[in-house]
């Protein structure tokens, strides 16, 4: 009986400090920083694809936990792969295409990251984009995307490099060098 006394202390002194150091499970809200979150996109020929990358800086103490990302239309696409996990002072770029077969004029859109983000709980990058039908064709944007359809990827062939301004005063971003 004595043994049996001595054998239940022992396994409830190995358990009890295992039981009582666990991993801390709440992760609180953090800062995070878009370079750019506001963007004005140089017009684009429709049928073309606009490819843009959003820097995630997580400024905050603790690891930013990315729950979902958003985009508030089906023509913006999520191409790269975006880690569950960004850990404080770390960076993440995101790659978005814009499918410009699915809208004429102008098109602005935006992309919601939601996750333990300070104030809200989400994040929110956006940009606009005028898209010019070609001058030699005349029809309608739901025509053009169908025919699009039965082609060979044309859109491809006229990837090229989109530049974009923002709100600021600094031409960076535009031309490339700074005044």
């Amino acid at each position: 009986m004595k043994r049996k006394k001595y054998y239940i202390i022992f396994c409830l002194l190995l358990i009890l400090p295992v039981a009582a150091t666990g991993c801390r499970k709440l992760v609180c809200p953090t800062n995070v920083r878009i370079e750019h979150p506001v963007r004005h996109y140089l017009p684009i020929l429709q049928g073309d694809i606009l490819n843009m990358f959003w820097t995630l800086y997580n400024d905050g103490p603790e690891p930013l936990v990315i729950q979902d990302v958003q985009p508030s239309c089906s023509a913006v696409q999520l191409v790269s792969e975006v880690p569950a996990v960004v850990m404080a002072g770390d960076s993440v770029v995101m790659n978005f295409h814009f499918d410009t077969d699915k809208n004429v004029s102008l098109a602005a859109h935006a992309v919601r990251i939601y996750g333990n983000i300070e104030p809200e709980g989400e994040a929110e990058m956006n940009f606009d984009v005028h898209i010019i039908p070609p001058s030699d064709d005349r029809s309608d944007y739901e025509e053009h995307f169908f025919d699009k359809l039965t082609e060979e990827n044309v859109a491809e062939k006229r990837l090229k490099r989109n530049l974009y301004y923002t709100d600021s005063l600094s031409v960076e971003v535009l031309f490339g060098y700074t005044l």
